[in-house]
């Protein structure tokens, strides 16, 4: 496993290395991004070094489409990064970008993790979590509607969009009658109405009001390396997270995603940053920055991310999931789940 590993990363760098000469045709690109200057910063700094190529970041804190569309033909765009698949997907439906061609993409990024004009950059696998001194060895989603949980899970809205994300995987994986009763039962072991972030569930695991929740391992990576403070720090330490996979498939993952704008003025430069995102030098500090998974498997992990633990991303293609997303809504206002 380890040569295979090595050689890919061998071919993944002389495929990057040989589209040197391209590059020295642009001397920027303009990247727009929901992803803070700061996280974004050592990244493009690397890249610059690398090739020459200034990278103008203009941060877009809401509603990235929107700026884009407006801005139309005339959009100086090169580059849209955002966080979450809802968000990166929407770039395609709303004819935003452009088509990708790129053995080194390909190689890198697993078939489910890309579309046709879009790419994932780095993971947030979406887990359950537990106190580390009573958690399960392994739970499936489908578990979490059974009876022994009852008065014992805790969760943020499931209309927010990584809780909808996760009912939409399940959706495709199970059907509609299914997934109702599913919700169903997961809302009947609710400790109290779901509220709060993450960060809030991953808290009141550690004090004891709930045995187990779901939450993405980003914020539970974020309070261990004390993001929050010393507080929420201990509380991340005292909560697992619990290998959790679909029944016959592996982990929900959302992700960082990106794409060439449709009218940019430097695709090649363009596609050469989102290339260099993806080599494993790149990925270390990229994926490090905001404490995710790389998305390139033979990337090396933040010691945080080692400690927490592996989880495969499940084969489901993120296109197709984005797909259910409004059916998962409508399902989620069927039962009631907030209120």
């Amino acid at each position: 496993m380890r040569r295979r590993a090595n050689g890919l990363t061998f071919v993944l760098a002389s495929l990057w290395l040989a589209g040197s000469a391209a590059i020295a045709q642009a001397d920027e690109i303009n990247l727009y991004s929901t992803r803070e200057v700061p996280p974004m910063e050592p990244v493009i700094a690397s890249f610059t070094a690398a090739t020459g190529i200034k990278v103008n970041l203009t941060y877009v804190e809401d509603n990235l489409v929107k700026r884009v569309t407006a801005e139309g033909d005339a959009s100086p765009a090169d580059v849209l990064l955002t966080i979450g698949f809802d968000k990166t997907t929407q770039f395609v439906t709303s004819r935003l970008t452009q088509t990708i061609s790129s053995p080194l993409l390909d190689n890198a990024i697993p078939p489910q993790l890309r579309g046709a004009q879009w790419v994932a950059l780095s993971v947030r696998p979406r887990v359950v979590m537990a106190r580390a001194d009573a958690a399960p060895g392994a739970i499936h989603y489908e578990d979490l509607a059974e009876s022994k949980w009852r008065g014992k899970l805790c969760i943020r809205s499931p209309l927010h969009q990584n809780n909808v994300a996760l009912i939409a995987a399940y959706l495709v994986h199970h059907g509609a009658e299914t997934t109702e009763a599913w919700l169903n039962g997961v809302k009947a072991n609710l400790v109290h109405k779901p509220a709060g972030k993450d960060n809030d569930v991953i808290r009141e695991i550690a004090q004891g009001t709930c045995e187990i929740g779901i939450g993405n391992t980003v914020a539970l990576a974020q309070l261990r390396a004390g993001r929050e403070g010393g507080d929420w720090s201990a509380w991340a330490r005292a909560v697992k997270a619990v290998p959790t996979a679909f029944r016959g498939g592996n982990t929900h993952v959302n992700l960082t995603g990106a794409a060439i704008a449709k009218h940019a003025q430097h695709p090649a430069a363009a596609q050469r940053f989102l290339e260099f995102l993806v080599t494993p030098a790149a990925q270390r500090i990229y994926a490090a920055a905001e404490l995710e998974y790389p998305v390139l498997a033979t990337a090396d992990r933040d010691p945080i991310l080692v400690e927490i633990g592996s989880f495969s991303p499940d084969a489901l293609p993120i296109d197709q999931i984005a797909a259910h997303q409004q059916a998962a809504i409508a399902l989620i206002k069927k039962v009631g789940f907030d209120e």
